[in-house]
């Protein structure tokens, strides 16, 4: 789960689609993103803090819309690159479906660029719905 609003349309997919399911939504917190500067700036110490703040309110409006669909969701976290994370997240803890939102590029920005959802959808070992 980041930011974007397909991650929260892919959350809203999964409340409405898995109702008897178990979700745990998860955030990979990337400091590779993080430019060498804003690390000189701030300091390390305070980009972790200001990453896992940002967590903690993407986990909080994560529980607000589960509980408009009356349901509870667990979250976690882990740091790394985002696709290499959540493939190793659902092999680590035997998750049956991931879903994902996928972020919209045009097609030759997809072959350049890659997304995370395409990663994901490459080497997942477990079934990937990706939500548009």
């Amino acid at each position: 789960m980041d930011d974007s609003p397909l991650a929260t349309r892919a959350l809203e997919h999964a409340l409405a689609s898995y109702p008897e399911a178990s979700i745990t939504v998860l955030h990979v917190i990337d400091y590779i993103e993080e430019s060498y500067s804003a690390k000189l700036l701030v300091g390390e110490e305070r980009l972790r803090e200001r990453a896992e703040e940002k967590a903690e309110r993407l986990f909080e409006d994560a529980r607000e819309l589960a509980a408009e669909y009356d349901r509870k969701v667990d979250t976690a976290t882990a740091v790394g690159k985002p696709s290499r994370e959540i493939v190793a997240y659902a092999d680590d803890h035997d998750v049956d479906l991931v879903v994902i939102g996928s972020h919209s590029r045009p097609p030759l920005s997809r072959v350049l660029l890659g997304t995370v959802a395409e990663s994901v959808v490459r080497r997942a070992s477990t079934p990937v719905t990706v939500i548009r």
